[in-house]
């Protein structure tokens, strides 16, 4: 997880960097990720919950530094990003041996996973699916808690 993080870490702060017009050895930003675990129906769902700067901070000849704000991200912009982390990402699961390209699609499938007791369990989980008793299958009900 902790490589994935730096993944994403990179491909942003690599954005925000040369939006600002400077390289990755003449600026610098920052983020605070909360890595989370389940979603709000405590079904297995990791992600990550990010920060960041709205903009890169850049060293002045004199030593000191400047903040350089940059404007929000266009949607073609996010569309980028999106794919280029997909494709970081999917390329590092692959070299880890996690998932295995499908030489017939463009997606990475994960059959070479060893079967185990937990699979049911864990496929269910991010369906939004109840994995056991007489209701197994059926969608899970989502509260949404937002103005509680």
């Amino acid at each position: 997880m902790g490589r994935v993080l730096g993944i994403v870490y990179r491909c942003i702060a690599t954005h925000l960097i040369k939006k600002a017009g400077r390289s990755r050895k003449t600026a610098q930003t920052g983020a605070v990720t909360l890595i989370q675990r389940f979603s709000s129906a405590l079904n297995l769902n990791v992600h990550f919950h990010m920060q960041f700067l709205d903009g890169a901070y850049v060293e002045r000849p004199d030593g000191s530094l400047r903040f350089r704000w940059v404007q929000a991200p266009t949607s073609a912009e996010l569309a980028r990003l999106t794919q280029t982390l997909a494709l970081r990402i999917g390329r590092y699961l692959e070299r880890q041996g996690l998932l295995e390209r499908d030489a017939e699609n463009s997606y990475l499938a994960g059959d070479r996973l060893d079967a185990g007791p937990m699979d049911q369990l864990l496929g269910s989980s991010i369906t939004y699916r109840i994995a056991i008793g007489p209701q197994q299958g059926r969608k899970v009900y989502l509260a949404d808690t937002a103005g509680v």
